[in-house]
């Protein structure tokens, strides 16, 4: 019997960032563990770095529905999360429509679900606490998504938990080696009744040591933070400042009507 055919979609967590320190390309990751140990006959990831849910309907769908495959495996949410124009509504309405599109009998749909950033963790409690609330509108949305469909949510928060600080990669947004493999053996035992493994999923490499580390930082961490210091750090930062405006008046509010 020949492995399934997988299409792999959404953002960096599918492509495979924070599997090493290497340049991700989709030929690392969770997805493509899952894709190395059920011998697949054909693979192909099209996530990509960025990707929020709006992306996935219109970008990615498509070509999935070209693809004709037997497995989706997918993660979407977080870059949805850290932007400007949030909108739980739109990443719910954007993840079902896109469910629905992929549906067909016989096809297996797995999303991964988020984690609360570890990075927000190293933040003060103001920024922690309007993050995780934002996780978790993001789980919620995802969850009513995936309701009354074929699809399979893999629960994220729940990996990171069980796997502690070893899971997140040196960025603390996405999973470490060990993260990746984490949730290649929970998607695997999703589908083990119509797709046994064929191979085992490899151990992690050892972690990065401190010169790895400093590396990862001088070549991809600091440019990163520049680039996106013109767009998505000045979006992150009006957004949690409008949300604790906005809780502060909301509670001033209630107060006052008592």
């Amino acid at each position: 019997m020949s492995g399934p055919s997988i299409v792999a979609i959404g953002d960096s967590i599918t492509l495979g960032v924070g599997d090493g320190t290497q340049e991700a390309d989709g030929t690392q990751g969770w997805a493509a563990l899952v894709a190395q140990a059920l011998g697949a006959r054909s693979y192909r990831n099209i996530s990509d770095n960025g990707v929020r849910a709006r992306h996935l309907l219109a970008d990615q769908v498509p070509v999935v529905l070209a693809e004709d495959p037997d497995i989706v495996l997918g993660s979407v949410g977080g870059n949805d999360a850290l932007r400007g124009d949030y909108d739980a509504r739109e990443i719910e309405r954007c993840v079902r429509e896109a469910i629905r599109a992929m549906s067909r009998p016989g096809r297996r749909i797995i999303l991964v679900t988020i984690d609360h950033i570890g990075l927000f963790e190293l933040l003060p409690g103001a920024v922690r606490k309007v993050m995780g609330r934002r996780a978790d509108e993001v789980n919620r949305a995802l969850v009513a998504a995936a309701a009354d469909t074929d699809a399979i949510l893999l629960n994220g928060s729940e990996m990171f938990t069980s796997e502690g600080k070893q899971a997140w990669h040196i960025d603390r947004i996405h999973p470490s080696p060990l993260g990746h493999r984490a949730l290649a053996h929970t998607a695997l035992g999703l589908v083990e009744q119509d797709w046994p493994a064929v191979a085992d999923v490899p151990p992690p490499p050892p972690a990065p040591g401190l010169p790895e580390r400093a590396w990862w930082l001088v070549r991809k961490g600091v440019p990163w933070f520049f680039r996106r210091s013109r767009d998505l750090v000045p979006q992150f930062s009006r957004t949690v400042v409008h949300e604790l405006l906005e809780e502060r008046r909301l509670r001033h509010g209630v107060h006052l009507r008592a």
